[in-house]
C-alpha cells in the first residue's frame, strides 16, 4: 500500500503547521477568517466533509486501538471521525464553542495555535523515528 502510517503522521503535521503558524504570527486576522468560515453554515458542512474523509484515510490503515505507537493512528481517526461527524450534524453548536474557545482572545488563539505547533513536532518524531 502506498499510504504508510508515517507518511499519514507527516501529512497531518504539515497541514497542523500550515494551519497553526498564521494563527501565531497574525492571530487577529486568523480569528476573522475562521469566524468567516464558522458563520456559513454550507462552508462548515464542506469542511465536515474534508473531515469525513481524512478520518477514513486514517481508519483505513488501522481502525483497531492496538498497543505501541500504532495506536495513535486509529485515535487520530476516531477522534476526527467524531469531529467530523459534530460539525455535520450540529454547526450551531461548533459556531458557540469555536466562538468562546478561539475567538475569545488573541492570546488563546496563540496558545492553542502553539500548542498544535508542538503537537506538530511530536507528530513528525513518531513518524520518522517510531515507524
Amino acid at each position: 500500500m502506498f499510504i504508510t502510517p508515517s507518511l499519514l503522521l507527516i501529512a497531518l503535521a504539515i497541514l497542523l503547521v500550515a494551519v497553526c503558524l498564521p494563527a501565531i504570527v497574525s492571530p487577529k486576522k486568523w480569528q476573522k477568517e475562521i469566524k468567516k468560515i464558522i458563520s456559513e453554515e454550507s462552508l462548515l458542512r464542506l469542511l465536515a466533509l474534508f473531515l469525513l474523509l481524512f478520518s477514513f484515510l486514517f481508519l483505513s490503515l488501522h481502525w483497531k486501538l492496538n498497543g505501541g505507537w500504532l495506536i495513535i493512528i486509529p485515535i487520530i481517526g476516531w477522534l476526527t471521525l467524531i469531529k467530523a461527524l459534530t460539525f455535520l450534524w450540529f454547526p450551531e453548536f461548533i459556531y458557540k464553542k469555536t466562538k468562546n474557545l478561539f475567538l475569545k482572545s488573541e492570546v488563546a488563539t496563540s496558545i492553542i495555535a502553539f500548542v498544535g505547533l508542538l503537537m506538530s513536532i511530536g507528530l513528525i518524531y513518531i513518524g520518522l523515528y517510531q515507524f
